[in-house]
């Protein structure tokens, strides 16, 4: 069973991958031209109340009430119009993971259903109105859709990743978007909060595939260990395996350029 610490390790790569795409995020926002940095500044105060509040816990570290904790952190210092979206996503998260001292695979579904059902609830936006609920809904969705259908973990997770871009880029159909004044058309254009929704997505799946990548290029084990039941697919406790050594992602996978 994978460590408190590993749901670090996942946020982390999160906000790595939305510090890589910060300047392709400022020039989709043509109001303030800073969503990419908010972004990256906001999920790595985050990230920081994570560690901070598993480290203070140990072993008996509460999953929930870390994310919780991280839901207050960003409700407070946050910046930009998609702050209190994703406190509330990840608040709701809180509610689900509540009690669990431990995050592994398994426990990714109710992070992601938290992060949509708050994010949607928050924001007050429907799917097709051009804003982060366009590529959220349809990356969980296809994610939680592909496990109950019995894919492996590899395989949701690289049926989710298609369905991130194709979700942002559909915001450039419609003549409204978050954060965007409702007089202003801005048909043909991104919008930045769901792009910037595609990296955070990409930077989590992103960084279990590239993992699950390296490992599989790894020398078996003697004996290979067999996958706990329950596990979800082919890659067993992909968190564990992946985070619980060293507590570090491995890089994200670099979001296609918009």
């Amino acid at each position: 069973m994978a460590p408190a610490s590993s749901l670090v390790a996942l946020f982390s790569a999160m906000t790595q991958n939305l510090q890589q795409d910060r300047a392709d995020l400022n020039r989709l926002d043509r109001g303030d031209g800073d969503a990419g940095d908010n972004m990256a500044a906001n999920f790595q105060i985050v990230t920081d109340t994570l560690s901070s509040a598993i480290q203070q816990g140990g072993q008996k570290a509460d999953v929930g009430a870390a994310l919780r904790q991280a839901a207050e952190a960003l409700k407070q210092q946050g910046q930009g119009a998609t702050a209190p979206i994703y406190a509330q996503g990840i608040a709701d998260a809180a509610q689900r993971l509540q009690g669990k001292s431990s995050f592994s695979i398994d426990d990714l579904l109710p992070l992601l259903q938290g992060l949509l059902s708050g994010s949607q609830q928050a924001s007050g936006m429907q799917p097709g109105q051009g804003s982060l609920i366009d590529v959220l809904l349809p990356g969980v969705m296809t994610y939680m859709q592909a496990k109950q259908a019995g894919d492996s973990d590899l395989q949701a997770i690289l049926k989710a990743m298609l369905n991130l871009r194709r979700g942002a880029n559909s915001t450039a159909a419609s003549p409204i978007g978050f954060g965007n004044d409702s007089q202003r058309d801005t048909t043909g254009q991104i919008d930045p909060g769901a792009a910037g929704a595609a990296s955070l997505l990409e930077g989590l799946f992103g960084a279990l595939l590239n993992g699950a990548l390296q490992q599989q290029s790894r020398p078996a084990p003697t004996p290979a260990p067999q996958p706990a039941q329950g596990s979800g697919g082919n890659l067993g406790d992909l968190l564990g395996q992946l985070f619980s050594d060293q507590g570090q992602p491995p890089t994200a996978r670099r979001s296609h350029r918009r």
